[in-house]
C-alpha cells in the first residue's frame, strides 16, 4: 500500500508541475496570451515560482503519507492527496493573478464547420450496458444471497481482500447498487454532455484533426468509467473479488491508457497538432468568465462544457442549468457514500 500512495503522490505532483506545458499554446494559467509570451523572462519567472511551489508541496505531502501509511491510516493518506491538490491549486490561483498583469486580446479568428458533427455508432447501446451490468449484478447477488457472508464485505484493499464489512441485509446491498448506479449516472450525463452540449474549437485543418482525437478519447474513457463502477456491484458476491472478475481490471486498464494519453497529446490535442499549422485559434471564452481561473461561469454561453483552461479534459460552465444537475449528482452520491455507516444500520 505504501508504493501505491507514493507513486499517487508523484503522480500528482509530476502532473501539475508539467501541466503549464499542456495547455493550449495561447493559454497560459489560464489567461490569454500572445504565444510568444511563454518566451519572455517574466513568463519564465511565474512558471518557476510555481513549479517550485509544486515541488515544496509534493515533498511534504510524501513524507505525510509514509507517515500515515505506517500508522496504518487509510482515510488520513487519502485526505493528504485532497490537500496536495488543493495546496497545488493555491499556487496556480497566485500563478494565474500574476500572469493577469500580461494577458492580451484574444484572437478575433472564429472557425465553424458546415459538417454536422460525427456521431458514435451505437453509443445509446453502449451507455445502456453500466445499467444492465448492475441490473445483472442484483439478479445474481439474490440467487446466491445464502452463499454471502455475513457481515457482507463492502471495501476492499488494492490486493482484493476485504478489509470493511457491514451487515448482510438487502437493505445495505441497496445502498451500494445506489452508489454505482449514480456514479454510472455521472458518467453518463458526462459523455451526453460532451457529445450534444460542448464545442469543437477548430474547424478544420490538423488542429481540428486532433482536437476530434482527443474528444473522442476523452468520451472513450468516460465510458469504460461507466462499465468500471457497474463492475464493482459484482464484489459481494466473492470476499475476495476485487480482481476476481475481470472487468474490473480491463476496464480500469482501458481508462488509465486513454487518460495517459490525453495527457500525451495535451490539451485538445495540441501537442500532436503542427505549430505552425495557420494561427492560433482562441478557446472562445472571456478571461473575466474564468473565477480565479478554475471555474467557468458565462450565462451568455449556451454550451454545458468547455475545454480546461488548466488542466487535461472539460469542465462545466457553472452558468448553465444542468451543470446543476451534474453538482446534484455528485453531492447525492457524495451524501451516500459518506452516510453508509449510518444508513446501513
Amino acid at each position: 500500500m505504501l508504493m501505491f500512495w507514493v507513486f499517487m503522490v508523484l503522480f500528482i505532483g509530476a502532473l501539475q508541475y508539467l501541466m503549464p506545458n499542456l495547455t493550449r499554446r495561447d493559454i497560459f494559467f489560464s489567461v490569454t496570451v500572445a504565444p510568444e509570451i511563454r518566451a519572455t523572462p517574466a513568463a519564465h519567472a511565474i512558471l518557476a515560482s510555481y513549479r517550485r511551489g509544486i515541488v515544496i508541496v509534493t515533498a511534504l505531502a510524501l513524507m505525510l503519507v509514509i507517515y500515515a501509511t505506517n500508522r496504518a491510516m487509510e482515510i488520513g493518506t487519502a485526505g493528504i492527496l485532497m490537500l496536495q491538490l488543493l495546496a497545488s491549486n493555491g499556487f496556480f490561483v497566485y500563478a494565474h493573478h500574476q500572469m493577469m498583469a500580461h494577458a492580451s486580446a484574444p484572437s478575433s479568428t472564429r472557425e465553424a464547420s458546415l459538417a454536422p458533427q460525427p456521431r458514435i455508432a451505437g453509443l445509446g447501446a453502449l451507455l445502456a450496458g453500466p445499467y444492465i451490468m448492475i441490473a445483472c449484478a442484483a439478479l445474481l447477488t439474490r440467487a446466491h444471497w445464502s452463499e454471502i457472508p455475513d457481515p457482507m464485505p463492502v471495501h476492499w484493499d488494492l490486493y482484493g481482500n476485504p478489509n470493511g464489512w457491514m451487515p448482510k441485509t438487502w437493505h445495505t446491498f441497496g445502498l451500494l447498487i445506489g452508489v454505482e448506479t449514480l456514479l454510472c449516472v455521472i458518467l453518463t450525463f458526462s459523455v451526453i454532455a460532451m457529445v450534444y452540449f460542448s464545442r469543437q474549437i477548430s474547424a478544420t485543418g490538423a488542429r481540428a484533426r486532433e482536437e476530434r482525437r482527443f474528444r473522442w478519447i476523452g468520451i472513450a474513457a468516460l465510458v469504460a468509467g461507466g462499465y468500471l463502477s457497474a463492475a464493482l456491484a459484482f464484489l459481494p458476491l466473492n470476499p475476495r473479488a476485487t480482481f476476481a472478475f475481470g472487468g474490473i481490471t480491463f476496464f480500469l486498464a482501458i481508462m488509465t491508457v486513454f487518460s495517459l494519453e490525453l495527457i500525451r497529446r495535451g490539451q485538445g490535442g495540441v501537442r500532436l497538432a503542427p505549430a505552425g499549422a495557420g494561427e492560433v485559434i482562441s478557446d472562445r471564452t472571456p478571461d473575466r468568465n474564468w473565477i480565479w481561473g478554475l471555474f467557468y461561469y458565462n450565462p451568455d454561453d449556451p454550451a454545458l462544457m468547455v475545454e480546461k483552461r488548466f488542466g487535461i479534459g472539460w469542465t462545466l460552465n457553472f452558468a448553465h442549468r444542468g451543470a446543476w444537475v451534474f453538482i446534484g449528482l455528485m453531492v447525492a452520491t457524495l451524501a451516500v457514500s459518506f452516510a453508509f455507516p449510518l444508513l446501513s444500520r
